[in-house]
């Protein structure tokens, strides 16, 4: 064998070993962007009351086995989510009353729906859609957000919710879409909920004070006089439908506070999971491709005539050999990782099983998902109401 091909040989070895000594540490920051307040203090009428609705947990276009989702965790954080956002909506004094509301149970100014793309404890990315009373479409847009070196340190004064920065960027973009409103429109926006909701419980009355334009959006074709008896029967059921739905945020608030600590837990430990098990693949996969390359590289030194040559090319293979058998290991641990996600999530569901609430003169089990749970609280809420205001007021529900 010539000397160019030697020298070929002894190349390919060295890039062989530089290969599997090769170790690259990538960390990740993100930035963190305040929630916008209003400069001026807003009429109270002109504050458009929102609701957040349960998101998507994005399970449906997933396939069962890819790694790294947990569907039931999907499940818990779609209820968990919604209430992170309407709390920072809330906080902004940008809007009336918000309330996280399922299946859209009663009307609002405005609502908000998500759909969950991707949570892994390091990225957050959600899909957002907002849209008025009438139909209108705000936006519907992508979020997303990586979570900092220092997110899950408790030892930092940093405690804040680690993708906050999302909540913050939707609040921030639903003031400025909203600010493209002048009085009079916002005016309108809560007269059609009204009256949508006045259609619901009195459709013999109120059945012909809306109409569909030719955009499929909600347009106000008469309104009812000021003192019209009906439509104050209306708003006194509409407050009784606010008592109900404040309930359900006591509920919720209830069920989030207890997921809370396990799911912050359960993050951080995804995290750092997730971290290493990506830190052993790359290193496995780095020691496949480099010893694959240095039994190669030996294979060839077999050729060369020269003794010395040949001796390194069966280093080369015994090295290849090596680090093939030790790839194959840090697969090995691998698995381990993920086994280890797999009993975190395990915790996190045993943390969300159902729980009881005590009433003045019961306590009243909720079993089943979250919306199941729901639709027996509101059952029992009919009740509650049934007993104390009389038939009236379940006929109205």
């Amino acid at each position: 064998m010539n000397t160019s091909h030697v020298k070929l040989v002894a190349t390919v070895v060295l890039a062989c070993f530089s290969l599997v000594a090769c170790n690259t540490t990538t960390v990740k920051t993100t930035s963190y962007e305040q929630v916008n307040l209003e400069s001026e203090v807003t009429p109270e009428e002109l504050l458009l009351d929102v609701g957040v609705g349960i998101f998507n947990p994005g399970t449906d276009a997933l396939s069962a086995g890819e790694e790294g989702v947990f569907p039931k965790i999907r499940e818990a954080e779609a209820r968990f989510m919604p209430y992170k956002l309407m709390e920072t909506l809330q906080h902004t004094g940008n809007w009336g009353v918000v309330r996280v509301i399922p299946d859209r149970l009663s009307e609002v100014d405005v609502w908000v729906d998500g759909e969950i793309l991707k949570s892994d404890g390091e990225n957050l990315w959600l899909q957002v859609t907002v849209e008025d009373a009438s139909g209108k479409r705000w936006f519907s847009k992508k979020y997303t957000g990586v979570a900092g070196k220092y997110s899950y340190d408790d030892t930092t004064s940093n405690q804040r919710e680690p993708f906050q920065k999302v909540y913050n960027q939707v609040a921030n973009d639903m003031l400025a879409y909203r600010n493209q409103f002048d009085a009079a429109e916002i005016r309108n926006m809560r007269t059609i909920a009204e009256l949508k909701f006045a259609r619901d419980f009195s459709p013999e009355v109120f059945h012909d004070y809306l109409a569909l334009d030719e955009k499929g959006r909600y347009v106000v074709k008469r309104l009812p006089a000021a003192d019209d008896p009906s439509l104050e029967q209306i708003r006194q059921i509409r407050e009784r439908d606010y008592i109900f739905v404040d309930t359900l945020q006591q509920y919720y608030a209830s069920f989030v506070n207890q997921m809370e600590e396990p799911y912050k837990e359960w993050r951080e430990a995804f995290y750092l999971e997730s971290q290493a098990l990506r830190e052993v693949k790359s290193e496995a996969n780095t020691r496949l491709i480099g010893g694959a390359l240095a039994v190669l590289a030996g294979i060839l030194a077999q050729g060369v005539d020269s003794r010395t040559a040949n001796t390194a090319g069966w280093v080369g293979i015994g090295a290849g050999a090596a680090a093939i058998q030790s790839g194959l290991q840090k697969r090995e641990e691998a698995k381990i990782h993920v086994e280890a996600l797999e009993e975190v999530s395990a915790s996190l569901d045993s943390e969300i099983e159902p729980h009881s609430i005590d009433l003045e003169d019961r306590t009243v089990t909720l079993s089943g998902t979250v919306n199941e749970q729901y639709g027996q609280w509101r059952r029992i809420l009919k009740e509650i109401h049934a007993t104390e205001t009389g038939s009236a007021v379940d006929t109205g529900k």
